[in-house]
């Protein structure tokens, strides 16, 4: 009951809103118009309603939890909270800072066709949603994704390290969020590196990084 109310107020905010469900053990509501609004987890006691653009929102009293360089979450303890709590003055100041990062950026739809056509026409891929976002891989590895890095479409994808560290001093190009140290996975902002030339050549290395080597030959050979 609590999670419906929850999910309630949110499209009463939001109408129009994209709803996205990731199953699994950590099942996830996602919301989002120009960009993801908020991310609902039904939990056995409560319900915790993440921000995808929490650090930058007003929360004077302290109210938002967590510890990352970007999401904070609150702990929805009773449906009485829905109406204490600052959610629908989170949600429309998410929206307004979604708006804001978003302006000059192509839709992500349109950065998910163009990644979309470079990674199915490599050999043995296969699209599939991953943490509620489109991601490719070859056998059930995988090799690039989409994603939202403060609501600006983005690419992920893996690099060999050593040439992420230069990469990583380019505009465009950052560390993915939640990766490991120097393990090569950087997100690209196709707002600033615009070369999808360029960023086709990338996916195909990081195709190349990932797949068996019987499956990376193909490449070579023409053979999808």
């Amino acid at each position: 009951m609590l999670a419906k109310a929850l999910r309630s107020l949110v499209l009463q905010e939001l109408p129009g809103a994209v709803e996205t469900f990731h199953t699994g053990r950590d099942a996830l509501a996602i919301y989002r118009t120009v960009g993801e609004v908020c991310w609902i987890q039904p939990l056995s006691k409560c319900c915790n309603v993440y921000f995808p653009r929490g650090t930058e929102l007003t929360d004077d009293d302290g109210l938002l939890e967590g510890s990352s360089d970007r999401q904070r979450h609150v702990k929805v303890l009773a449906i009485e909270q829905l109406f204490e709590l600052p959610l629908q003055e989170w949600i429309r100041e998410s929206v307004a800072l979604n708006a804001k990062a978003a302006a000059g950026c192509l839709p992500f739809d349109d950065v998910l066709d163009l990644t979309r056509r470079i990674c199915l026409a490599l050999p043995q891929t296969k699209e599939t949603v991953t943490w509620g976002r489109p991601h490719f891989r070859v056998g059930e590895k995988i090799f690039c994704g989409c994603i939202e890095n403060r609501s600006r479409p983005g690419v992920r994808l893996k690099i060999e390290p050593r040439e992420a560290t230069l990469m990583l001093k380019v505009p465009g190009i950052e560390k993915a969020a939640y990766s490991r140290p120097n393990d090569g996975w950087v997100t690209i902002d196709p707002a600033v590196f615009d070369d999808w030339d360029e960023i086709g050549t990338m996916i195909v290395d990081s195709f190349r990084l990932i797949a068996p080597k019987k499956v990376a030959a193909l490449l070579e050979e023409g053979i999808s």
